[in-house]
């Protein structure tokens, strides 16, 4: 087997920067989730749910399901609201320290494992 020779402050350069990828893709995750989702819901006259869809646009398909159960989309009342979805502050904070944590764990394995 080959073995690679890397200066210890080039390795830490690539460990650093590989972490601090993750750091801002978990970020980018949590923030995502965290906004203002549409959510389409078809009442009837009695202002009794009958359908509620997270998302921005009812599909054909869903329409076409909808009135196969229900009858006519006319027929019915549409709302859409906006539900407020906070940061989701302790997922993030657990994630940005385990996953990091773990990356850092396998690539010293992987390091002790090839490199003399």
């Amino acid at each position: 087997m080959q073995h690679i020779h890397l200066s210890k402050k080039n390795l830490l350069i690539i460990v650093f920067c590989n972490i601090t990828l993750i750091e801002i893709l978990i970020f980018a995750v949590a923030f995502s989730v965290s906004n203002h989702q549409p959510i389409i819901r078809i009442v009837d006259k009695n202002n009794q749910v009958l359908n509620a869809s997270q998302a921005r646009t009812f599909s054909i398909f869903k329409i076409y399901l909808f009135e196969k159960k229900y009858g006519a989309l006319e027929n019915y009342h549409i709302d859409i609201e906006k539900k407020e979805t906070v940061f989701p502050f302790r997922t993030w904070f657990f994630a940005a320290f385990c996953i990091p944590i773990a990356f850092v764990f396998v690539i010293a394995f992987i390091l002790k494992r090839f490199i003399k």
